[in-house]
């Protein structure tokens, strides 16, 4: 097992963000989490500040596995200087930090976001995250998420494919799969520095993915910082309560925001309690 400090961090808060459908609690504990990244998996928990990680062959982690999780969670990432930037622009309501403390932005892989996404279209978090649980079961080892020539057969086996009740989606995912089985990578993989628009736009040429969740493949799965996904409740935000993006760190803040606002809806707060943030 390995316990690393992490404060402002939490692992219930960013399961429950919306940024990641390949966590699986354990017998219905959730400060314990089952946590998938492509063929990576690790058994997460944690204690106040304290993060714990244990790998289910029980074997001693290399340095490379550790940094690659340590970079996953973002642990390396100065979230005290992007939240205090973020403060100084007045760019977030002053009662955010309470319903939004311990998210944090992951570093996952793109194609596990991408697929996650894809199937996120028009349903609900319980049927997304189902429909993950049974990918996951059939990678390849099982328990593992799908290489992409795994998902296609997958995707033409009837019987698990009518299990994952994918409907409309299929074909989308079906041509990810075969587009990243011919070679297909994102641009920011060969072009670190290429700009967000023209990483959204290659996005936005594949079938079924349009800029929300081009957005979400940029910002949780490519490392776009800026990149801010808008969904019903961001939308909300930017609608009753003016929000405006920061230039830089949109994405962050978007993360922040979405917490913020459906807990606020949820407990039937129709009015804000404070003012409307500053425009910068």
């Amino acid at each position: 097992m390995v316990t690393w400090e992490a404060k402002e961090f939490s692992l219930e808060a960013i399961a429950a963000s919306g940024q990641v459908f390949t966590w699986q609690s354990q017998s219905g504990i959730r400060s314990q989490w089952r946590i998938t990244s492509g063929k990576r998996v690790c058994m997460a928990s944690q204690a106040e500040d304290k993060l714990c990680l244990r790998w289910p062959d029980k074997k001693q982690p290399s340095e490379e596995e550790l940094r690659y999780w340590r970079h996953y969670f973002a642990l390396d990432d100065n979230y005290a200087a992007m939240l205090a930037e973020l403060e100084a622009s007045g760019l977030l309501p002053s009662e955010l930090r309470s319903t939004s403390r311990g998210i944090r932005v992951l570093h996952q892989q793109w194609l596990d976001v991408a697929v996650s996404f894809i199937i996120s279209q028009n349903s609900n978090i319980s049927r997304i995250q189902r429909t993950m649980d049974v990918l996951i079961a059939h990678g390849d080892p099982p328990g593992s998420m799908p290489s992409v020539s795994r998902l296609i057969e997958i995707i033409n086996n009837p019987a698990i494919c009518n299990d994952l009740r994918l409907g409309y989606r299929r074909p989308y995912l079906l041509e990810l799969a075969q587009r990243a089985a011919a070679g297909w990578r994102p641009l920011a993989l060969s072009h670190p520095f290429a700009p967000l628009e023209a990483q959204m736009a290659e996005l936005e040429r594949l079938p079924g993915i349009g800029p929300k969740v081009a957005s979400c493949i940029c910002l949780y799965g490519l490392g776009y910082d800026e990149a801010v996904p808008r969904d019903v409740w961001i939308k909300r935000a930017e609608r009753d309560f003016d929000i405006q993006w920061h230039p830089r760190l949109g994405g962050i803040q978007q993360q922040l925001v979405f917490t913020w606002i459906r807990d606020k809806y949820k407990r039937g707060r129709k009015q804000p309690s404070c003012s409307k943030p500053k425009k910068p």
